[in-house]
């Protein structure tokens, strides 16, 4: 019999991409805190707010989970440095909820952030020491670290920058790179924020093989690649034929002066050593370049 599995924020590009990959393999229940009806018809979302402890209960008490997998977040950096209650509670009592309404043999799979580093000495491994530098980092790292205290079978990924083939979805920093140089716009985008870019279907593969495998712990994914978010913007315009002058570079300093909302620092050099995942799991990592023409050709598809 199919393992059954619960996700949360399957509305967020992580989530779907992970309904849509997993659904002929296991029994799912996607949820969402507000799913558009578009979703609950044509993927089948439920209603799922995970702050709310009554609406958790009575979703575990009627599909009873073997897997959780928490997409569920408040992803807004800035946001979070204004309302550090919102991100709190769902970023960790959300969580926490979760672990506290669930059987104990419920295996969490948690997805955290590469913010949970300050970006001084990056790349980074899965044992480097954590020090965030915003609130919304220090709620991933504070969710990590209640889960890892449960003594519950757990998984947590550490994703950075993740991107993929919706580009209707508010996080998707491609999707803003794409429409803004189709439509002729021209973007400032920094030169001293470096990161390795997951592409979401290279990582809804991993989180698979780590299933079937029976995985836990902590795992860090990425592509093979450190670089910057103006070099990732300049390959996407060169895999898609946009003109390259419209992405013009721009120091974090300098966008931090001129757009009065960004406010949370950001961490440097956040990029993730992926070794571990790669010996452990055989899980092959590809560059940017090649995970790019992969979603283009993806693209072309839908």
């Amino acid at each position: 019999m199919a393992r059954k599995i619960l996700i949360t924020g399957a509305e967020g590009q992580l989530g779907k991409a992970l309904q849509i990959s997993l659904s002929d393999k296991f029994k799912l229940l996607p949820t969402s805190r507000k799913p558009t009806q578009k979703a609950i018809k044509n993927r089948n979302v439920h209603k799922l707010d995970i702050t709310v402890k009554e609406d958790i209960a009575a979703v575990i008490a009627s599909f009873k989970p073997d897997i959780i997998i928490n997409c569920a977040a408040y992803t807004d950096v800035d946001g979070s440095e204004k309302d550090k209650d919102l991100a709190h509670k769902v970023n960790v009592s959300g969580l926490q909820n979760l672990i506290q309404l669930s059987e104990k043999e419920t295996f969490f799979i948690q997805i955290s952030s590469d913010y949970v580093f300050d970006g001084n000495n990056g790349p980074y491994a899965e044992d480097d020491h954590t020090f965030p530098v915003n609130y919304y980092g220090k709620t991933k790292l504070e969710a990590e670290n209640m889960l890892r205290g449960m003594r519950r079978k757990f998984l947590i990924f550490r994703p950075n920058v993740l991107y993929g083939e919706d580009i209707f979805s508010k996080g998707n920093f491609f999707a803003w790179v794409y429409k803004s140089l189709l439509n002729g716009k021209s973007i400032s985008v920094v030169t001293d924020q470096i990161s390795n870019p997951v592409y979401v279907q290279n990582f809804v593969n991993a989180i698979f093989k780590c299933i079937i495998m029976n995985c836990e712990g902590i795992y860090h994914f990425g592509s093979d690649d450190y670089i910057s978010r103006y070099e990732f913007a300049r390959n996407i315009a060169q895999i898609f034929n946009f003109e390259l002058s419209l992405v013009e570079p721009i120091e974090t300093k300098t966008l931090a002066q001129k757009v009065k909302s960004y406010i949370a620092k950001r961490p440097i050099n956040s990029g993730l050593k992926t070794e571990k995942i790669e010996q452990e799991v055989n899980q092959t990592i590809y560059s940017t370049l090649y995970s790019l023409k992969q979603l283009k050709n993806n693209l072309a598809l839908t």
